[in-house]
């Protein structure tokens, strides 16, 4: 499984750093309005909002091409937790397209997130 990219300083997030927690669920609403629900997942999973500015050249062209190699959100990868420093197993991208902006010369920023599955 491949491991996310690391920026140069050796991390992979910057501040400030969302991260959220959920379970899916489900609602079967009834004729009389009543509901139902029910969870579709067994565990919470999280989900890890990157936003990076100031990247390099090298370093957003290294996160583009590791979106590439993992065709978007199709694939799975290994993901530091920067909050617990664990690897974090079966992430992938949120999103099936990679936004990056390029504000000067070696100045980019990005944002994406990055979610938890089964695998």
């Amino acid at each position: 499984m491949p491991n996310f990219p690391t920026l140069s300083t050796g991390v992979v997030a910057q501040y400030p750093l969302a991260i959220k927690t959920g379970q899916g669920a489900h609602v079967v609403r009834f004729l009389d309005g009543a509901d139902q629900r029910f969870l579709t997942q067994a565990k919470m999973l999280r989900s890890w909002r990157i936003q990076l500015d100031l990247l390099s050249e090298e370093e957003i062209r290294q996160l583009e091409a590791f979106f590439v190699e993992q065709a978007g959100d199709y694939s799975t990868f290994a993901f530091p937790d920067p909050y617990s420093g664990t690897t974090v197993p079966n992430c992938r991208f949120a999103a099936p397209g990679f936004v990056s902006e390029y504000l000067g010369i070696d100045s980019a920023s990005t944002e994406f997130w990055v979610i938890e599955t089964y695998g």
